[in-house]
């Protein structure tokens, strides 16, 4: 069954409740809107550590920073660009309110939801916008009207191949640098540092100097997205995420990206970024520490980290998981492998790059206890993406959605290695992986031109512990 997300049992909390709530604590209010999430790429080489902001935009115009303490809800990234109620503690002394209470609202004709499926054509608009003390352009329009090509590097082409052609981003288009009515510091407060960019003031500037020249209704056909591209840096970070607007008569929330000139000379940054603007969260290695940035698997990671270079557009892009694959509904259901009954199973999975294939792209592994599972995928170093990957090998994934980087490449190694370049990250033939509940094994039987064959065995896995560990990249914890 394909995976979805549970709705918290607070969302099933009663208006009447809610009410109740809201009398027994002064210092609570209710605030109903659009819910937004952004995520914050530092630099590349910075200390700035990765950021994942939620913000309520009220019906009013109000925009409140939203704090959810311990794990995250299982359905919160569904609910990126839905209409939420929520209660909240009065603003804290950084800004930001603690949630106690947060549920959907029905879904109504023209709500925009950006959690889910993303399917057929994705237009996207790029607006250039510079800053009214710092004339410089650091690009011609043509470089960023190019990117969106459909020739390898281009952004048609690198998401076609993302989705099995299941999206493009066909009519997307870029329009000539317009001029924003403040200096830089007038949105960011110490350039190049801290996280704290005006995003919302450069959001309503920049489309606002836009606008003579673009119509974001775009005859009829909207743009879902914005990339807006500025001459200078920002705060740490580009960012990617959604922002709800009226736009030339379009009321939604808007697929939006912010990004300084570091971002745009490697489009595997504008590709990570619009990624986030179709709601893909962060993945991560197995090393346990606060970068999101350190696996070479996953442009959703290490964006530019092993990647293929382009003479015009730097580092490019790789494959993301096939766990967002799967968010997003490009995996069929039937190149999706997933027992529920105990056995062993011998199955062939193929390359997640490969345009088509009669075999599986992806297994889904769940143990009887917990809420965790595992995705299983084959990758190899072959096409325009892919190219540089760290080698051919099966890649498992422990994927726990209340992570706010819900899929961890899982690492043999002890300890697992600080970029998951390495071997432990790589099952090959002969190599078998064991759950630590003993429920579930993974074993790479032979390789094939195009992928892998396995055999995944359920209920009846052998723990190493009673026979022993066999050779090679064997891991059970």
């Amino acid at each position: 069954m394909r995976h979805s997300f549970r709705v918290l049992a607070l969302a099933a909390v009663s208006l009447s409740f809610l009410g109740s709530l809201a009398l027994a604590a002064a210092d609570t209010r209710q605030v109903v809107g659009t819910l937004e999430i952004l995520w914050g790429d530092p630099l590349e080489g910075l200390p700035d550590p990765a950021i994942f902001r939620l913000q309520v935009r009220s019906e009013d115009g109000e925009v409140v920073p939203l704090g959810i303490e311990g794990v995250l809800p299982r359905n919160l990234l569904s609910l990126n660009g839905r209409r939420v109620e929520v209660a909240i503690d009065q603003e804290l002394g950084s800004g930001v309110s603690t949630v106690r209470f947060l549920r959907a609202l029905p879904i109504g004709g023209g709500d925009t939801v950006l959690g889910g499926a993303v399917t057929g054509s994705q237009p996207w608009v790029s607006i250039l916008c510079k800053f009214a003390d710092i004339a410089t352009e650091p690009e011609a329009l043509t470089y960023f009207q190019n990117m969106y090509g459909n020739t390898p590097g281009g952004l048609d082409h690198y998401w076609r191949e993302q989705s099995y052609d299941i999206i493009d981003v066909v009519g997307s288009q870029a329009f000539a640098w317009v001029t924003l009515p403040l200096i830089q510091e007038g949105y960011i407060p110490v350039p190049g540092s801290g996280s704290n960019a005006n995003l919302n003031l450069l959001f309503d500037h920049c489309t606002a100097a836009a606008d003579p020249f673009v119509d974001f209704s775009n005859g009829g056909n909207p743009y879902v997205g914005i990339n807006m591209m500025f001459n200078e840096r920002l705060d740490c970070c580009a960012w990617g995420g959604s922002h709800s607007a009226t736009l030339d008569g379009i009321s939604k929330s808007w697929r939006t990206t912010w990004n300084p000139p570091w971002a745009f000379s490697d489009e595997g940054v504008i590709a990570h970024e619009m990624g986030h603007g179709f709601g893909l969260p962060h993945s991560n290695n197995f090393d346990g520490d606060s970068s999101p940035y350190d696996s070479h698997w996953d442009m959703m990671s290490a964006a530019t980290g092993s990647a293929v270079v382009h003479p015009t557009y730097g580092r490019l892009g790789k494959h993301t998981l096939s766990y967002h694959k799967d968010r997003l509904a490009w995996i069929a259901p039937g190149e999706l492998f997933e027992p529920t009954v105990d056995g062993s199973y011998t199955i062939t999975l193929d390359q997640l790059a490969l345009a088509s294939t009669p075999n599986y792209r992806m297994a889904r592994l769940t143990p009887p206890v917990g809420s965790r599972y595992y995705t299983v995928e084959t990758r190899k170093r072959v096409g325009q993406y892919d190219g540089n990957v760290p080698g051919d090998a099966v890649i498992i994934s422990e994927i726990d959605p209340g992570r706010s980087e819900p899929a961890w490449v899982v690492d043999a190694d002890i300890p697992p290695a600080n970029t998951n370049t390495n071997e432990g990250s790589m099952w090959r033939v002969g190599e078998t992986f064991f759950d630590p509940s003993g429920e579930i094994s993974v074993e790479v039987l032979s390789e094939t031109s195009d992928g892998f064959v396995l055999r995944i065995t359920l209920g009846e896995a052998t723990s190493i512990f009673e026979d022993g560990f066999e050779s090679g990249n064997t891991s059970a914890w």
